[in-house]
């Protein structure tokens, strides 16, 4: 009857412990492991088996976790005093993730259901890294002379932002590069921002943009995937007026709603995230905008302040 009672407070209760075979993977492919569950000092009922993907988001200072995926690995069963089970464990990693940079961390969170009792929870971190085709694209901008910078891998609203700075051939000329990846059926779309120095003794920034596509066969030659990032950047900077923000804009908008993408650019990596931690932030954004509206006193409600507030143009965040 003791060992009943604590086993309820979590006290000689069941565990589980995921063993991944590899602690980090590509995106795309399959993670594996084995969950390791072992039975308390009494027999207990087990609700349910679980893993959670969780994403963690840590920027300016300040964290925020979001579960990304949901992995359902076990329904109900009964589990004996010191039994001891093993269950394999397999996930394929979606494609629209954002990989792992600085600031943006992976959990896998198993956790053991266990009926009128306490779960048990156990934690693995995981890397995730790039896809093997953007892989080679950062192997073609290494062969160029740039260096990753370490605030590279930025979520922003239309996916994961990855920057670059120049340390030879381009150092006099380009002050960084930044690109969205988009991973295709036939291969790997970069949409490109090089920003130059221009002006007077080269004191002012200019943003040229550019679509630049890359056939997966093209992406096996590292020398010639460095050749066409070179002559595609020697362009834009020999001819900034074709590729200024505006022009790429207008360019842009027509051939993405050619190809059937519209505005959106949510098939790119990091897509999926940067949406949801948009949402989110969103979320959170209205949340205090009605809280603080809600502490006004009646007076400013009759002077029409909520339709001000709520009525006026959209912002950018």
């Amino acid at each position: 009857m003791l060992k009943k009672f604590l086993s309820k407070l979590g006290i000689g209760s069941a565990n589980i412990n995921l063993v991944l075979h590899h602690s980090q993977a590509r995106l795309g492919e399959t993670i594996s492991g084995e969950f390791l569950i072992e039975g308390g000092t009494v027999e207990q009922h087990i609700n349910k088996i679980a893993v959670e993907l969780r994403l963690t988001l840590k920027q300016n200072g300040q964290a925020q976790t979001k579960t990304v995926a949901t992995i359902p690995v076990a329904s109900a069963f009964v589990i004996q005093a010191g039994e001891k089970k093993v269950l394999p464990f397999t996930y394929e990693l979606p494609k629209t993730l954002p990989v792992s940079r600085h600031g943006i961390y992976y959990t896998f969170v198993t956790r053991l259901d266990i009926a009128g009792g306490v779960d048990h929870l156990d934690e693995d971190a995981v890397q995730i890294l790039p896809p093997l085709p953007l892989e080679k694209i950062f192997v073609a901008f290494e062969k160029l002379g740039f260096r990753e910078k370490a605030t590279s891998g930025t979520l922003k609203p239309y996916g994961q932002e990855f920057a670059w700075f120049p340390t030879e051939q381009f150092k006099e000329a380009v002050q960084e590069v930044e690109f969205f990846a988009l991973l295709e059926e036939e291969g790997i779309r970069l949409l490109l921002e090089v920003d130059v120095y221009a002006g007077a003794f080269g004191l002012q920034e200019k943003e040229l943009k550019r679509e630049i596509f890359f056939p997966y066969a093209e992406l096996n030659d590292a020398d010639m995937l460095a050749g066409k990032l070179r002559e595609t950047m020697q362009e834009m900077i020999e001819q900034p007026h074709q590729y200024a923000a505006s022009s790429y804009m207008t360019h842009y908008s027509h051939t993405s709603h050619l190809h059937g993408r519209g505005h959106s650019m949510m098939g790119a990596i990091g897509g999926f995230a940067a949406g949801m931690f948009a949402g989110m932030l969103v979320e959170e954004l209205v949340g205090d905008a009605v809280e603080e509206a809600l502490s006004f006193d009646e007076e400013a409600e009759e002077e029409g302040f909520f339709d001000d507030f709520f009525g006026g143009e959209d912002e950018e965040f």
